[in-house]
């Protein structure tokens, strides 16, 4: 039985070790503008930094998005990103002082995609020169861009998310170990001698 219960508790093990790496999801560990913070000078960029490196296939930007939502509700951003290791990034750009919200979507490393958003408050310097805001999300110019779709997604579009599915696989496989040292262990308690019992008539 110690034998058994030990087998049972491997398989277990199994199937926690391989369900694990399938909801390891990237997350916020650093960004500029900072979370809740205010900013008195524009950067060239923004970005966003998470704990792992970030999946961008194809160095498209596919599924990845940043966007700059001020006080007026305009969107203050190109809707290019320049993905680079665990860090996205995009030019900055702002309108009027003011609060503003950081809308933000990456590819984790693990396939799935993970968004937020956070505030932050713009204390425009003097003598700054405010820039137009756009009453829609912008789409992401390419060199030679003429309607050809090669366009960077910058919405809330997932792009090519097949994570749920991975997520089954990595599940079906460990209830197949469990399934399997169950059925082996109970063969062999199945498969032991009887003990003999002592022969009285002699």
């Amino acid at each position: 039985m110690a034998g058994s219960v030990a087998a049972v508790a491997i398989a277990g093990g199994a199937v926690l070790g391989l369900a694990g790496p399938a909801s390891a999801h990237n997350y916020l560990v650093s960004s500029d503008p900072a979370v809740g913070g205010t900013l008195t000078e524009l950067p060239d960029t923004f970005a966003i930094t998470t704990n792992d490196r970030l999946l961008d296939i194809g160095d498209s930007g596919s599924g990845f998005a940043f966007r700059v939502v001020g006080p007026d509700g305009e969107y203050y951003e190109d809707g290019c990103v320049d993905v680079e290791g665990p860090t996205m990034s995009t030019a900055a750009a702002l309108g009027a002082s003011g609060k503003y919200t950081v809308e933000w979507q990456v590819v984790s490393a693990d396939g799935h995609t993970v968004s937020d958003e956070y505030p932050f408050t713009w204390k425009a310097p003097s003598g700054f020169s405010p820039a137009t805001g756009s009453a829609e999300p912008p789409s992401c110019a390419t060199a030679g861009d003429d309607d050809s779709g090669s366009e960077a997604t910058t919405g809330t579009a997932s792009g090519s998310n097949e994570s749920p599915a991975a997520d089954a696989i990595w599940i079906g496989a460990g209830g197949v170990v469990l399934i399997g040292a169950v059925v082996a262990v109970l063969l062999l308690l199945r498969r032991r001698p009887a003990p003999q019992s002592d022969d009285t008539d002699d």
